[in-house]
């Protein structure tokens, strides 16, 4: 993909200059034909530019981030409001994205609505890079005419997820750690200085307690496989990553994610606060109630509440009220149904889902910020469990040691 500069005349005869982005001069030739122009000057500008853009393989490694989505969001949102089409945002936006992988897709997106396709078909060719939560807001905002506010509400929308994100990330940061170093110490000691008193334990006639048999059957399977044992965390790892990607799997990992203590409220109330924030806005739009559940949806990153949202739009669709279908699932809160139950009443539901969002939203700030209290308990136990057992274990064969010399 290169860049053109060219020069063409109008109908009126006017000169109009200007940029454009395609394989070879003969796609620039044809745009300017369909746009009406007569092409007098086409030349590849910038070409060492283009090919610095091209993705290495830490571009490749590290991806599109939500950084680069909010930034790409917040400057189209502001070049649409300034009346920029959005062919030439797209022109624009090719050139100022560093990342590679991402100015790379804006073109391709750029070439699909020259071909005859919405932006959000465009942008739909791209599923690695826009979601479906993406593609929903962009469709609204080309059928209501607000493609910048579409943009904008992207743009809020992925800094409050990635605040959410950083603050979890500081929230859990010290457990993380400990929990590592905890890790380490246990595989040092069963693989280097256990080994040391399980030659002093058998020199000895003494016998040996249960936690301190079970601590040398799991050094000895340290020792001895240690190298099987890293191949077989990282293959997991792996495993776990490719499982997450298939829809069977995931919804087994999501229903186990809200069943775990502190992290799965934690996560239902971000999931939920999303929703509510999605479901006020697209209301607000004009949108009826079954597109604005079934859009919604998409921004229901959990594949429980996915499929109870499903279900809720089709019994809703069979002619329920919202408040009755989503009262039917206990999985969402009763303020939910309560508070759609006086927006269907006053009309007023965008405003009522909105007052949730906050709430939601309020909630996740403060069981972040006291994520690490709760967790301390649990990282306390944990911890005082494992040191109990290797102290035992290592020194209850020597007070048996010493008791028998004693009495010899």
């Amino acid at each position: 993909m290169a860049l053109f500069h060219f020069e063409a005349l109008d109908a009126s005869g006017n000169l109009k200059s200007g940029h454009h982005t395609a394989e070879i001069m003969g796609q620039v030739e044809h745009w300017l034909d369909s746009q009406g122009l007569i092409p007098i000057r086409i030349e590849v500008e910038d070409e060492g530019k283009a090919e610095e853009k091209k993705p290495g393989i830490l571009d490749r490694i590290r991806g599109v981030t939500l950084e680069d989505l909010i930034l790409y969001s917040r400057q189209t949102a502001t070049m649409l409001g300034a009346g920029v089409p959005i062919l030439r945002t797209l022109e624009i936006m090719s050139r100022q994205t560093a990342n590679p992988i991402l100015a790379r897709a804006v073109d391709e997106i750029a070439m699909a609505i020259e071909g005859g396709a919405s932006l959000h078909e465009a942008m739909g060719a791209q599923p690695t890079i826009f979601n479906q939560l993406f593609l929903n807001v962009i469709m609204i905002g080309e059928e209501s005419g607000n493609l910048d506010n579409s943009f904008l509400y992207l743009a809020e929308l992925l800094e409050n997820e990635k605040n959410v994100r950083e603050r979890i990330k500081s929230a859990t940061r010290y457990p993380k750690i400990v929990v590592t170093a905890i890790f380490i110490a246990v595989f040092i000691l069963m693989t280097f200085v256990v080994p040391k008193f399980a030659h002093l334990y058998s020199a000895s006639k003494v016998a040996l307690p249960l936690p301190t048999r079970m601590l040398l059957a799991i050094s000895s399977f340290f020792s001895g496989h240690y190298k099987m044992i890293l191949v077989v965390v990282i293959l997991t790892i792996m495993a776990f990553r490719e499982l997450k990607k298939r829809p069977g799997s995931r919804i087994v990992l999501d229903r186990l994610l809200l069943k775990v203590p502190v992290m799965g409220e934690l996560a239902l109330k971000i999931h939920l606060s999303r929703f509510c924030r999605v479901f006020a806005v697209l209301t607000s739009s004009g949108i009826d109630i079954i597109k604005t559940l079934t859009l919604s949806g998409a921004a229901l990153g959990n594949l429980v509440l996915f499929e109870k949202l499903h279900q809720i739009t089709g019994e809703v669709r069979e002619g329920a009220d919202l408040f009755t279908a989503i009262s039917r699932h206990s999985i969402f809160p009763e303020m939910i149904s309560h508070m759609l139950a006086i927006g269907e009443e006053s009309g007023q539901i965008d405003t009522m889902m909105a007052k949730v969002a906050d709430y939601y939203e309020m909630e996740t700030d403060y069981t972040i910020k006291n994520l690490a209290t709760l967790i301390e308990p649990l990282l306390l136990l944990f911890l005082g469990i494992m040191v109990a057992f290797i102290a035992l274990s290592i020194f209850l064969p020597m007070w048996n040691l010493l008791s028998v010399m004693r009495g010899g």
